[in-house]
Formats: structure tokens, sequence, C-alpha cells
């Protein structure tokens, strides 16, 4: 998918984009809240994601690190947390696929 991220504090100009790409299978980001793979990008601020983001982002900063350290800990307890933690983050409302 393309993504294409507007920077402008003039509604006007973010409408006309919005409607000259119209139609065109592509992410308009006009605010990072927008971005669905926002908990991903490691550019944005956390504190400018909305709730959802925040904890998509720490859910994902959890698995990345348990799946960083299985190989010095090798624990199954561990391992069913990170796969709990992967499906609670496959539901979660707009956590971007």
């Amino acid at each position: 998918m393309i993504r294409v991220v507007l920077n402008s504090d003039d509604g006007a100009v973010l409408d006309q984009v919005r409607e000259a790409l119209q139609g065109y299978d592509l992410e308009l980001i006009c605010d990072p809240a927008d971005c669905s793979q926002a908990p991903l990008c490691r550019w944005l601020d956390p504190e400018a994601l909305n709730d959802s983001g925040q904890l998509t982002a720490a859910i994902q900063d959890a698995i990345f690190t348990l799946e960083q350290t299985r190989h010095a800990f090798r624990s199954k307890q561990l391992g069913g947390l990170r796969r709990r933690l992967e499906t609670l983050l496959q539901e979660l409302p707009d956590a971007g696929s």
C-alpha cells in the first residue's frame, strides 16, 4: 500500500489534496493518528499517537523484546506470553494488519 504523508496546517490545501487523490488505492496521512502503521513508525513521537496507537505500540514493543530474548531464556511461559500478545494485537481494532 502506498502511504502519502501531508504536512500542512492549511485545511483548504489538505481538502484539495484529499479530493485530488480520491479513488486511488493509498493511505492519506494528514495526522500521525491517521496512519494504520503509526505504532511501527519510529519517527513518530509516541505522545502523538491516540490511545489505541499507544497501546498497540506498547504491545509490539513487548513482543519484540520477548522475540529478541527467546534464545537467552528458552522459557515456554515467555513463549506462550508472546503468542498471547500477538493474538491480542491482531484482535485490537485499528491495529493495522
